[in-house]
Parts: structure tokens; sequence; C-alpha cells
């Protein structure tokens, strides 16, 4: 059983730049967590563009940066980190000056073993004039 319901959320990347977002998590410590995010041409076995796991120390990858209660509440700080090479791997876009459009999604698994999907949505890197 899931912890909440998979949130549908677009990542948004930039041509010749690394990634780094942080969701915050509210209600859960996710300290002790593993985590699995992948990026995909398509859904259900699209070509594997990026693959993630738990990190740390600043490295590619999804790292638990922090966990603080909040009004007697768990909230979990969670970056994630895609390296520029990671990026500049990505297919081009069909035309020139395009985005390209992927799919990403993140596993939680917790120490209890619940393993499900929390995110989910599209993956758009942007076309940049910079290479």
């Amino acid at each position: 059983m899931a912890l909440f319901p998979t949130v549908a959320a677009p990542l948004v990347a930039w041509r010749a730049t690394p990634l780094v977002e942080q969701i915050i998590v509210e209600g859960f410590d996710l300290s002790s967590a593993t985590f699995r995010l992948e990026v995909r041409d398509r859904r259900d076995g699209g070509q594997l563009r990026a693959g993630l796991n738990n990190a740390s120390n600043g490295v590619e990858g999804i790292e638990v940066t922090g966990v603080e209660t909040i009004e007697r509440m768990p909230v979990t700080f969670i970056e994630l980190r895609i390296d520029q090479a990671t990026i500049d791997a990505m297919p081009p876009a069909p035309e020139i000056g395009e985005d390209v459009e992927l799919v990403w999604g993140m596993f939680i698994q917790t120490v209890a073993g619940t393993k499900f999907m929390a995110f989910d949505g599209p993956f758009i890197l942007k076309a940049s004039a910079i290479s």
C-alpha cells in the first residue's frame, strides 16, 4: 500500500546544464528509504535515459538532505541531481530548437518494505542557446 497517492509532476531540465531539484514530502520520515528514479523515452519500456538511486555528498542521484519536524509532523527534504554528462547524452530534439519530451517516475521503498510509485510525469528537456 502506498504511503501517499502518486504525485503527477513535470521535471524540466535544460541542455548543457545539470538538473538539481528539491522535493518536499510532508508527513513522512524517508531518511532510511530506498529511491529509484528513471527517465525514459516513453512509458512501459522506453529506452532508459537516466537511472538514479540513493546518493550522498552532492553526486548524481537522490539524496535525503534532511528531515525536520514542523508542527509535530516529519518533513523530508529530497534532492534530485542529474549530472550534465547524463543530460548531454539524452536524445536530440526532432527539430533544431525544439524541446525533447520524455517521461520520468520515482519509486520509494520504505524500511518496512512498502514500495510505491511516488512521482510520475513528463520530463521536458529544454532547447538551449548554450551548448
